[in-house]
Parts: structure tokens; sequence; C-alpha cells
């Protein structure tokens, strides 16, 4: 995967959108009887903190998917 990962920090406001999109997924999974598993939610974390972009995460979110982790 060729990494896209930010040159600059994000906005306060970009963090606080971030902090929301990260409740949501969470919560939406806990709505459907599940549990975001640690590896996830450590790669939420770097998304929230600007580390990777949201296309990033998406594909993070693909490959341990594909590859059953």
């Amino acid at each position: 995967m060729t990494s896209m990962t930010l040159d600059k920090p994000i906005t306060e406001q970009e963090y606080v959108a971030r902090v929301a999109d990260a409740r949501r997924i969470r919560h939406s999974t806990e709505m459907e009887g599940g549990r975001t598993s640690d590896v996830a939610r450590a790669e939420q974390d770097r998304y929230v903190r600007g580390e990777i972009t949201g296309d990033e995460l998406i594909a993070l979110i693909k490959a341990r998917h594909r590859d059953g982790r």
C-alpha cells in the first residue's frame, strides 16, 4: 500500500470530527453485537491523531478482513 500519510498536522476542527467518526464506528459495531478489535481501535486512533488519512484507514481495515485478521 502506498502511504498517503498526512504531511501537516490536522486542525482542531478536523480532530474533533475524527473523534466523532471513531465513536460512530465503534458504536455501530457495538449495536450489531460486536466489539471493535484492539488492532482496529489502534488504527482508528492513528486516524484520529492525523497519522493516517481516511483512505489509509479504510485500506487497513479491508486488508485486515481480507487476510482474516
